[in-house]
């Protein structure tokens, strides 16, 4: 489940509901074209100038509905997760579909990502809220169908593994759950560049690590992200959004607001915004969405001591890429984000976070 966000996209919530009530037949899948190409364009996935790593592949892939094996690099993939494509694009595939979430771009590829689209086509734009489009995926014929970053339920992966070999979310976490750096692995795997993806990945986390380090003060102080839905919604530990957070020195909360949730959050009463008193940073997401928790918020030492900030739809990319998490995503959310942090973890009033470029 999810909070929606300032109605610019469905919430979570209905997209989760919407997985759930997939009920198309089986037989839609019949469409699928199941061959590949045999010959030496296998070994080089669309859209790519790199070419796949000596021996990867085969490769097997565990995932939370068992294992999937890839026997040659895929040259059409289809992202059913909400994110897949900012590391598919980091290694310079594009993929033929993605799957809309919320913000607006072009083939869902948003600005930190763009320059890596070169003079590919944009990628078909799926839409889940009531289900995940089985007959328009097969109808794409992919050769790869990935979904790190979703709550696809096992109806699901029987369904599109029909069409072509499926990789499902990890089934380690909770679904939405996983750290970025393993998602953007297991696609690095599944497209034969696991070494590239790693270096991307080693890049991203020394740039996280350096911040940390160049923020001492984020150490021992908690942190976490909130929004207004259905009272106060709390962000759980395992969320990448928290994740995050705790890579830059911050701690979770757990005393306050547990840390055994089985989704990625949970939902609280309005009334328990006064708890955000005792977080030593509160990250708001839409916090003027609800003006019934706002009232209760302004009405905290966290306010007066402007312990917060407040990132919303104004805020434009910034605001989508600060629930992405990707490859690509994190480096753009740093250069405001960590001032937003710093800004806010004095406890001075006086001192405003800079504003988020849109």
């Amino acid at each position: 489940m999810t909070p929606p966000t300032s109605g610019v996209r469905p919430s979570r919530r209905q997209l989760l509901a919407g997985l759930s009530a997939l009920a198309l037949a089986p037989a839609l899948v019949a469409c699928a074209d199941d061959s590949s190409s045999g010959s030496s364009a296998a070994d080089e996935p669309a859209g790519s100038g790199t070419p796949t790593e000596e021996a990867a592949f085969p490769v097997t892939i565990a995932h939370k509905y068992g294992e999937t094996t890839l026997e040659k690099a895929p040259t059409r993939v289809v992202c059913v997760g909400l994110t897949e494509q900012d590391a598919l694009l980091a290694l310079g595939i594009v993929p033929v579909a993605v799957t809309k979430w919320f913000g607006d771009a072009p083939g869902y590829i948003f600005s930190w990502a763009v320059d890596k689209l070169g003079d590919a086509e944009l990628p078909e734009v799926l839409e889940d809220t009531n289900g995940v489009q089985v007959e328009k995926i097969a109808a794409l014929a992919p050769d790869l169908i990935i979904g790190q970053y979703s709550g696809l339920t096992e109806k699901d992966y029987e369904l599109l593994s029909k069409i072509a070999p499926t990789v499902a979310q990890p089934g380690e976490y909770a679904d939405y759950g996983a750290p970025w750096d393993e998602m953007a692995l297991n696609i690095g795997t599944a497209v034969g560049q696991p070494a590239e993806m790693q270096s991307i990945i080693d890049d991203v986390k020394q740039q996280i690590a350096d911040q940390a380090a160049a923020h001492p003060e984020f150490a021992g102080k908690s942190a976490m992200c909130v929004t207004p839905y259905e009272g106060l919604f709390v962000y759980g530990p395992e969320d990448p959004r928290s994740r995050m957070l705790t890579d830059l020195g911050f701690a979770f909360p757990t005393e306050l607001f547990g840390g055994d949730q089985e989704e990625f959050g949970e939902s609280l009463s309005a009334e328990r915004t006064s708890d955000l008193d005792q977080v030593g940073v509160t990250v708001w997401l839409d916090l003027e969405s609800d003006q019934a928790v706002k009232k209760v918020f302004d009405q905290t030492t966290s306010a007066a001591e402007g312990r917060w900030f407040d990132i919303s739809s104004d805020d434009g990319d910034y605001y989508v890429a600060h629930s992405f998490v990707t490859p690509l995503s994190i480096p753009y959310v740093l250069e405001r984000y960590v001032p937003q942090l710093a800004a806010a973890v004095d406890a001075d009033p006086s001192t405003v976070p800079p504003e988020a470029a849109a």
